[in-house]
């Protein structure tokens, strides 16, 4: 009697999953999640579209597996951690932006455009707001082994560095330089204690 396959690792049925979340992956990368088709997943995976609906019943539970195993290389990979937040800072924005080249990170950018969707939110805002904290703690540690000053603002210091190299990404200008530069800038203002929670910069007066 043959063995049924099903379930195994390496049989039909893991195939066929592996094939319609990398065709659900191109097309979310493409479409975002308002504009994907299952029917458009079906033929780029060649399978039926009832085999989709059978195992994934709506768009969101497609995408909810999809954002799953998109998040599978974070669980394996944490945020670096080599005790000094300079060269944490520039390793972690520098698989960011390599992350982001690349289908998975389109995908991913198209889901965040569209947190304002309650299905979307509901699927990844969790996953967001856990990976948004593990990146805090990258400089919370540095604020505890005082390398930035006690009241630094993690979030702004992250999105301070975000903001320089998105536009130079959106650019294609990114390499290690700029990122070093921008980096070193946004940690000085810092560590001048510029970034400080509920520090508000007082206008200069003019005359």
């Amino acid at each position: 009697m043959r063995r049924r396959t099903q379930g195994v690792l390496g049989g039909r049925s893991d195939r066929v999953v592996r094939r319609v979340l990398d065709a659900a992956l191109g097309e979310l990368a493409r479409s975002g999640y308002a504009g994907l088709r299952m029917d458009e997943v079906a033929s780029v995976a060649a399978v039926n579209k009832t085999t989709i609906y059978r195992r994934w019943p709506s768009r969101a539970a497609l995408v909810t597996a999809l954002v799953d195993r998109m998040r599978t290389p974070l669980r394996e990979s944490p945020l670096p951690d080599t005790g000094r937040l300079e060269s944490d800072l520039l390793e972690a924005f520098a698989r960011r932006f390599t992350v982001g080249r690349e289908v998975a990170g389109r995908a991913w950018a198209r889901l965040l455009d569209e947190r304002f969707n309650p299905e979307v939110e509901a699927i990844i805002g969790a996953a967001v707001e856990t990976r948004r904290g593990e990146w805090r703690a990258m400089v919370t540690r540095a604020i505890d082994r005082g390398e930035l000053p006690p009241g630094t603002d993690a979030q702004l210091v992250l999105d301070l560095v975000r903001a320089i190299v998105d536009a130079r990404g959106a650019a294609r200008r990114m390499d290690r330089t700029w990122l070093t530069l921008a980096v070193r800038t946004v940690l000085a203002g810092a560590r001048a204690g510029t970034l400080r929670r509920g520090r508000q910069p007082r206008p200069r007066r003019r005359g």
